[in-house]
């Protein structure tokens, strides 16, 4: 838990004030008046003053503002830093609102595609299958595949219309489509075929899950300790190429002829160096089903580049991410998304902690990640964000003239509450992904575990 807050911290630190500098820098460069830079909004807890701008971390570190003047009201005085009542001098020229409410999304979307090119330049470690074309490998018995008639060889080309190139395309897209059915648009060797597809909603995030698998080599990567594989002579490079005579061509061709006998002596056939070795194998009864202790493990390939190239594929990643994002907001609008696929301070703690224990790539990729999703959320048409505000503007600038004080201070508190409403829900979705399994299904499915 110290870990998780002391990199949520930084993580959120480091955010925000990239930010609120963002504002605050173009302001400057504007000649614009700065009287106040915030960390957190609320109550001022510390601080100090230089060039007439009140440095402070305040309260409610969820969020943070920069104050200035000519600008408008803004978040200070919705949550009761700022004074209300004392009025608003002269308004700075529309264009140079534009701007600095432009500066601190626009920061967070460059400082993201900093973040990941760095990240490309250190080295980012990924599944190898996933700039593959999508072809089935395998697919769960019992599961929404199977069900709709997909079958290992497949091509899968689109889902909904939308073009799959990689495996990663058709399982961003599947992972946010749970509960919902979607077409895929399928080539095999008979020709083309349309099958509709429901994924089912899986862990506490409502996570498509669909059974479609990639290929896999059946090659032994890794042994469990003292497993019954272990025990038999297996070693990793070992490629398993029967079991009881019958052909393995996939690692999940191993789970469907290994599961069905626990306890039962089987015959591996295995290629080791260039030639083929017989061993036997007793697999461990586990919940009624045979393991013989060789984990599933995709390869995986470093991608590193050089300064260039990975600010190239940055820009790429973040123009990939920010349609994934417009689409899950589509979503969300339209219903066809659930909001636990929403997360919080909570779990972004929780998800620091992992990426700051993973290592300082990872830790660099979730900073890239975050701040592009924080630059495209200050972008939305919300009161409040730096969009609501530049929504506002864009009416002004429509009726050439500007909307009173009064009924710009009611929107930005409408905001406010929307806002915390919206917290309130995914510090809510938080805490219900961190309940002991028998209190969640307690609750929410009016038993124990399953």
């Amino acid at each position: 838990m110290l870990i998780n807050l002391l990199a949520f911290v930084f993580v959120l630190g480091v955010l925000i004030v990239l930010h609120e500098s963002g504002h605050f820098l173009v302001a400057r460069l504007l000649k614009a008046p700065v009287d106040v830079f915030s960390v957190g909004f609320g109550k001022r807890i510390w601080g100090f003053e230089r060039g007439g701008t009140d440095y402070r971390l305040s309260l409610i570190p969820l969020g943070g503002y920069v104050h200035v003047i000519g600008l408008g009201p803004d978040e200070s005085t919705v949550t009761g830093s700022g004074d209300a009542e004392a009025g608003e001098p002269e308004l700075l020229p529309r264009w140079k609102r534009v701007l600095i409410f432009l500066g601190g999304p626009l920061t967070n979307i460059i400082a993201a595609v900093a973040f990941l090119a760095f990240a490309f330049v250190l080295g980012v470690q990924v599944p190898a299958y996933q700039s593959q074309p999508p072809v089935v490998g395998w697919v769960e018995p019992e599961s929404p595949a199977a069900a709709a008639g997909i079958q290992a060889g497949d091509r899968i080309v689109a889902v909904d219309g939308r073009t799959m190139a990689t495996w990663r395309d058709l399982e961003s897209t599947l992972m946010s489509a749970g509960g919902r059915q979607v077409r895929l648009k399928i080539d095999r060797a008979d020709g083309t075929v349309e099958v509709p597809i429901t994924p089912k909603k899986v862990t506490r995030y409502g996570i498509g899950y669909s059974g479609i698998m990639p290929p896999l080599d059946p090659v032994v990567v890794q042994l469990q300790p003292n497993s019954p594989a272990q025990r038999a002579g297996l070693k990793p490079g070992d490629r398993i190429v029967a079991v009881d005579g019958q052909p393995v061509r996939q690692f999940y061709d191993l789970i469907r002829l290994i599961s069905p006998n626990p306890g039962k002596t089987l015959d591996l056939t295995v290629e080791r160096g260039g030639q083929t070795v017989h061993l036997e194998v007793t697999p461990k009864d586990v919940g009624g089903e045979g393991k013989i202790g060789i984990p599933v493990i995709y390869p995986t390939t470093m991608e590193k580049l050089g300064p260039a190239a990975a600010v190239g594929e940055a820009v790429r990643e973040c123009k990939r991410m920010t349609a994934e994002t417009f689409r899950i907001i589509g979503r969300l609008l339209t219903r066809k998304a659930s909001m636990s696929q929403l997360s919080g301070p909570i779990d972004i703690a929780r998800i620091s902690g992992q990426a700051a224990r993973a290592g300082i790539r990872t830790l660099i990729w979730l900073l890239g990640f975050i701040s592009l999703q924080l630059g495209i959320f200050n972008l939305l048409p919300i009161p409040i964000l730096d969009g609501g505000h530049l929504t506002i503007l864009a009416v002004e600038i429509a009726m050439r003239r500007n909307l009173p004080m009064k009924l710009k201070e009611r929107i930005l508190e409408i905001g406010f509450v929307l806002l915390m409403l919206l917290m309130v829900v995914v510090i809510f979705n938080d805490i219900v992904k961190i309940l002991p399994n028998s209190l969640y299904h307690k609750l929410f499915h009016g038993g124990g575990t399953p």
